[in-house]
């Protein structure tokens, strides 16, 4: 079982992909590794390693792309929204 959060940041920009503009849930998938989710799918992966989160975008982690890194939480969820609305 999977527990979810919510992120503190909200949403700017509309996506293409269907889904309504509220707050990502958040997936913790173990300790460090957390997933958001949009209303349907996956939007990608936040991964913390020491003090730093890094954002990493794609449907499965296995497929994730980095695309940024931050020392804030709601930064890094940023940036994979943002990716996610392109």
């Amino acid at each position: 079982m999977t527990d979810t959060l919510q992120t503190g940041e909200r949403r700017k920009h509309a996506s293409h992909h269907g889904t309504d503009h509220a707050e990502p849930s958040i997936a913790i998938i173990h300790e460090d590794l957390y997933a958001v989710l949009a209303t349907r799918e996956t939007m990608g992966f936040v991964e913390r390693v020491g003090t730093v989160f890094v954002a990493l975008y794609g449907p499965d982690l296995a497929r994730a792309v980095e695309v940024g890194q931050s020392l804030s939480w709601d930064v890094c969820v940023g940036m994979i929204r943002r990716e996610y609305a392109r």
